[in-house]
């Protein structure tokens, strides 16, 4: 159509406004959206402008279904009348909106702030989908957001993190597996996170991460286990015991072939912490200090390593946990949850980082 047929339309359109019914009013609607739909690539800015006002009067009002319909046929054109998208991406119900949340190109960084800090979870659902995202926008998605909202957008390539939103990303990930993996398989995580993620993980996750390379580059996945290591094996901690004599005594038992998961097993079982470490420490190839640290620590996962590398049993390894700190008042539930996490922990996963550990402890003695 050329704009003389507009103008006709537009003439029409005064009558239809003042004294049309419903019916009259959607048809011209229709017609306008068609007018502009039909040449929109072409038009100047005063020409999209006419077509902003006339639409935004028709559509004024009008039921969810007609709003609806429009957001759909305007939402994918790049140079759509403005105040129109606008509107309708303010728009209270989703169906209206979420055409134009997931794909018009034009909406700004301040409006969809705006909205994500004010309408629902399903408009922020809809934010999260689009294209790009940007860090002013994801700081209130992940502040304000549901857990759908924050898988989405931390799965979302084209969404950008400002510092604050990455942690707080990170933070909401400690008790959600699946928010963990996502973060961590993010190309562009900041290293530093990325060794909170992988420390604080559990072992099903550190693989994952760990066997992917779109994850990380290697080099990168080196850098994070290094932080963990350097944390476990020179991090603060009580001072330390004096092993020497236990643990001569028990690098004799393994050349004799002594030491294994039985007598393991009955260190735990007598409360023997010196020796538990100690021998765990000779099955294992690691240094004691770093095995003391693993027992001191708040989380079970990295004995479930050594144990798995060092080839024992669940009924060993449960003794063995209950020889560190307030092990012994560990609750049944914590325990079946580390029975769980220790039936899923592949031996080539724990040895691998036994490896990378037993590496660590060479380098950090010739140092």
């Amino acid at each position: 159509m050329s704009m003389a047929a507009a103008a006709t339309i537009i003439e029409e359109l005064e009558h239809v406004i003042a004294r049309g019914p419903s019916d009259r009013r959607v048809e011209t609607l229709r017609k306008v959206t068609d007018l502009f739909l039909g040449d929109a690539a072409r038009y100047t800015q005063t020409q999209i402008s006419l077509f902003d006002n006339v639409i935004m009067r028709l559509s004024a009002a009008m039921e969810k279904a007609v709003r609806q319909e429009l957001s759909e046929r305007l939402a994918p054109v790049e140079n759509a009348p403005p105040t129109v998208l606008r509107s309708l991406a303010q728009d209270d119900e989703i169906d209206v909106a979420r055409p134009i949340l997931l794909l018009a190109a034009q909406l700004d960084d301040s409006l969809l702030a705006d909205i994500a800090e004010t309408k629902s979870q399903d408009h922020m659902q809809a934010i999260a989908c689009r294209k790009k995202v940007s860090e002013v926008v994801t700081d209130v998605l992940v502040k304000r957001g549901n857990d759908k909202v924050a898988l989405t957008v931390a799965a979302n390539e084209g969404a950008a993190f400002s510092t604050e939103g990455y942690g707080a990303l990170v933070s909401r990930a400690k008790d959600d597996d699946v928010l963990a993996e996502c973060i961590g398989l993010r190309k562009d995580i900041p290293p530093y996170l990325f060794r909170v993620i992988l420390a604080s993980a559990k072992e099903g996750v550190q693989e994952r991460l760990l066997a992917s390379t779109a994850a990380k580059d290697r080099a990168q996945v080196r850098t994070a286990l290094a932080g963990i290591a350097d944390r476990i094996a020179v991090g603060s901690g009580p001072e330390r015991r004096d092993y020497t004599a236990i643990h001569r005594a028990i690098v004799g038992l393994h050349h004799k072939g002594k030491l294994g998961e039985a007598e393991l097993k009955a260190y735990a079982k007598q409360d023997k912490f010196e020796e538990t470490v100690c021998a765990l420490s000779v099955l294992c190839g690691v240094p004691v200090d770093m095995v003391e640290r693993l027992f001191l620590g708040e989380r079970a996962d990295p004995i479930l390593i050594l144990a798995r590398a060092a080839g024992l049993s669940w009924s060993a390894l449960k003794h063995v946990l209950k020889v560190r700190p307030n092990g012994a008042s560990m609750a049944p539930a914590a325990l079946e949850l580390a029975r769980e996490s220790y039936d899923k922990l592949t031996t080539n996963t724990a040895l691998r980082v036994l490896r990378f550990w037993q590496v660590r402890g060479k380098s950090a003695k010739m140092h």
